[in-house]
């Protein structure tokens, strides 16, 4: 009998959390599930906490690569070989909570004909003596025009990029082939532009099934060229996905807002975290360019503060403080781009000496 759910779960140097994202499993009042942990070339001793639990456990099967090739390979690997009905992502650095899989059945039991349900997650600090954040997604309003899509577009009411807050049949990204991008950091973006497209319907689940760890040494934490240069690709494939389906003119504006406060406002406060001999002549050239696109014009930016605006403070206060951010943040890349980058690294020192 098939697994209900397949648990994906990609490892590189995950040994000092990869113990309690299993254990989360093994805490579940649910047996009928798989874990597929990708070993993406880990070289520390990952692959030995992994062997152990395999061997006292046969749901959990490894697939070791020789070489790392990132958690869009890894991901896409383990969709190819997953056996549940269900699809979820678990990082190597998180875990579930206590009854997720048991909460998800009860709603799977009341809502067969549905794809994609949502979740909601707490966020908290690794090593930090701070009371984690909780944040619950919320059914979009029909009455005002909303849905799944369109909220992913705009980060709203809990519908994120982030792959592991949808639980999604396997038979719905099967049929749609839902793939993650190889090769490049934001590789989730491909996945849930997809997903959130395809998707008619997505149940909104009102309980925390998932809670995110953040530390400095997270594939999200510290700043690279690199990860400025893919999350600008990620968003070339955003744009490309519309055009090729003849949507891009319908969702401009979206569009528009959303790689302006997501990649390119957060791409030149990454930028100028840099230092010296993290930059090159090519990075500064083409973080110049982004400054002078005819994206940053006024209508653009007004666009982002009128989205702000429009936005109940009640229900999607970061998001709002997000777009507020980007607004005054860009108007200051423009104007005045010395002083903005004086207070951005200023700023960033003393958060690192935190």
């Amino acid at each position: 009998m098939p697994p209900i759910f397949s648990i994906i779960t990609p490892v590189y140097n995950a040994s000092a959390f990869i113990q309690k994202a299993i254990l989360s499993l093994h805490k579940q009042s649910v047996y009928e599930w798989e874990l597929l942990v990708i070993n993406d070339a880990s070289t520390d001793n990952s692959l030995a906490i992994l062997e152990e639990f395999a061997g006292n456990d046969a749901r959990i099967r490894i697939v070791s690569l020789n070489l790392n090739g990132g958690q869009g390979k890894a991901r896409n690997l383990a969709l190819k070989k997953a056996k549940g009905d269900y699809i979820l992502f678990l990082d190597a650095d998180d875990y579930l909570a206590k009854n997720a899989l048991q909460q998800l059945i009860t709603a799977i039991e009341k809502k067969p004909k549905i794809d994609v349900f949502i979740w909601g997650f707490s966020t908290f600090f690794h090593a930090r003596n701070k009371k984690a954040k909780v944040f619950l997604p919320q059914k979009p309003d029909k009455v005002k025009g909303e849905n799944p899509f369109q909220l992913g577009m705009l980060s709203r009411k809990g519908f994120l990029a982030y792959p592991w807050v949808y639980v999604v049949k396997k038979s719905f990204i099967k049929k749609y082939v839902l793939r993650f991008s190889e090769g490049i950091f934001f590789e989730d973006i491909a996945y849930t532009t997809a997903l959130l497209f395809y998707a008619k319907k997505v149940f909104v689940l009102r309980f925390v099934g998932y809670h995110y760890r953040k530390h400095k040494a997270s594939v999200t934490g510290k700043a690279s060229p690199k990860k400025i240069y893919d999350k600008f690709t990620a968003y070339d494939y955003l744009n490309n996905f519309l055009k090729e389906r003849g949507v891009s003119s319908h969702f401009e504006t979206l569009y528009n807002v959303r790689f302006l406060t997501f990649c390119v406002f957060t791409s030149f406060r990454e930028y100028f975290s840099l230092s010296k001999k993290e930059r090159s002549q090519d990075l500064d050239t083409f973080m110049l360019q982004a400054r002078n696109s005819i994206l940053l014009n006024t209508e653009n930016l007004e666009h982002i503060r009128a989205i702000a605006l429009s936005l109940d403070r009640k229900t999607d206060k970061e998001v709002q403080q997000m777009y507020f951010g980007a607004y005054t943040g860009l108007k200051s890349i423009k104007k005045r781009y010395g002083f903005y980058r004086f207070l951005v690294r200023l700023s960033h020192k003393i958060n690192r000496h935190r």
